[in-house]
């Protein structure tokens, strides 16, 4: 059998044995690829490092500890078994409370990985903006931020919701797959929350919404869960969507700071998206509501230059109506507003000319191009119009330029959704 472990994602680990053994193990199960740190410790290496509590050197330890002190510890650093350990205080470090949290690292590591990257595309589609003339407002710190609960209401959290309220947090509960869909296409939302600590095939059974072709693959997820609990295969892949995790393990008042802190950053750091006010700026199209050819030929230099410097892939995803329809503002308007629905808001979807559609993808790989196209076109089926789209994906290649990238993605050939399935 072959084995494809190569391409798990690395991560250092520091830890003595016997308990070294165990790690390594358990990081392997969990979908990881460790390898045993050196005595002296690069703190600015690129791969995340897992420091064991409970067996690493007492020089490992007290250089970390010197190191937070001083705030240069730019990786992503991961504290093993810290339940009854004096941790160091290091800011964007993960605590695992337990071995068997190791379980949840690579959802965890993912999840902070997301987050970075989505930070970094709202500062570049900014800097865009600018840089063709618009005038963004700031930041309004008074703005309430809207969460979309997926469930019909565990009683952990009824007993927040009350709270929520009170600190500003507008909550609309989805109880069913349509309910969600129809709450999303007429508001945006900082994020959807789930509660895993409930019910537990009840919760991943909701936690499908966010990976099916329901609109929500792209919206920003909080989950509640216990670290230490056992997930099913189902519930690891509901985790590997989460752009946050909360520990109900602590107190009230600390969760509802956390979740009223992730949501109002979520709202704040969402990356800007097309504003009808802007088209006169090209930056907008207001037959389709995605943003113009000119914004995204402005933009496609800063995303490549993000992915080369973060080793990210980058995809461009073509879409093209049928020849009837091409030219038809209503059948643009229909396609953008499916489009906009099914993209993340870190995608950057433009109109390239009446009829093609281009979607830049960051930090996504070819295959991930391909799932959206198949999404788009099912979400189009359901439209009401169907439209037999062609798709095309080209990832990003460390020979293209923006312009080769560009043309290569509407040259074509382009695959009929349809024949491909």
């Amino acid at each position: 059998m072959l084995d494809f472990s190569f391409y798990d994602p690395p991560i250092e680990v520091a830890a003595n044995s016997p308990r070294l053994e165990m790690i390594v193990s358990r990081l392997k199960a969990a979908g990881l690829r460790p390898y045993t740190a050196p005595a002296d410790i690069d703190f600015s290496a690129a791969d995340p490092l897992l420091v064991d509590m409970a067996s690493a050197a007492p020089e490992t330890l007290a250089r970390l500890r010197r190191a937070a002190m001083i705030g240069s510890v730019p990786r992503q650093i991961v504290l093993l078994n810290t339940s009854g350990q004096n941790a160091p205080r290091l800011e964007g470090a993960l605590h695992l409370r337990l071995d068997k949290d190791i379980s949840t690292l690579r959802s965890r590591l993912a999840a902070l990985a997301r987050r970075a990257s989505r930070l970094r595309e709202a500062a570049i589609r900014r800097a865009t903006a600018e840089g063709l003339g618009a005038k963004l407002p700031p930041v309004d710190i008074n703005a309430v931020p809207a969460l979309l609960y997926l469930g019909d209401g565990s009683p952990f959290f009824l007993s927040l919701q009350g709270a929520l309220r009170q600190r500003g947090v507008e909550i609309t509960a989805a109880l069913s797959r349509p309910t969600a869909r129809q709450h999303m296409t007429s508001k945006r939302f900082a994020a959807a929350l789930i509660d895993l600590s409930m019910a537990h095939e009840e919760a991943s059974g909701m936690g499908r919404w966010i990976s099916e072709e329901d609109g929500l693959a792209g919206l920003p997820l909080i989950v509640i869960s216990r670290p230490q609990a056992e997930f099913t295969e189902r519930e690891l892949a509901l985790l590997s969507h989460a752009t946050d995790l909360i520990d109900p393990a602590t107190d009230d008042d600390t969760i509802v700071n956390t979740v009223e802190a992730l949501c109002r950053r979520l709202h704040a750091s969402a990356p800007m998206m097309p504003l009808p006010g802007l088209s006169a700026l090209t930056v907008t199209d207001l037959a389709t509501g995605l943003f113009t050819r000119g914004f995204f030929e402005a933009h496609l230099p800063r995303q490549m230059q993000i992915a080369q410097e973060q080793a990210e892939a980058l995809s461009v995803l073509t879409l093209r109506l049928p020849p009837e329809i091409a030219k038809s503002i209503p059948a643009q308007k229909i396609a953008g507003d499916v489009i906009a629905r099914q993209i993340r808001d870190t995608d950057c979807g433009a109109l390239a000319e009446p009829g093609m559609f281009v979607i830049s993808l960051p930090a996504t790989p070819y295959r991930g191009g391909v799932r959206l196209a198949e999404r788009i076109g099912e979400a189009m089926d359901r439209s009401g119009s169907p439209a037999d789209l062609s798709w095309r994906v080209t990832e990003r290649r460390s020979y293209h330029t923006p312009q080769t990238l560009i043309s290569t993605a509407l040259i074509g050939p382009f695959v009929r959704t349809r024949i491909a399935a």
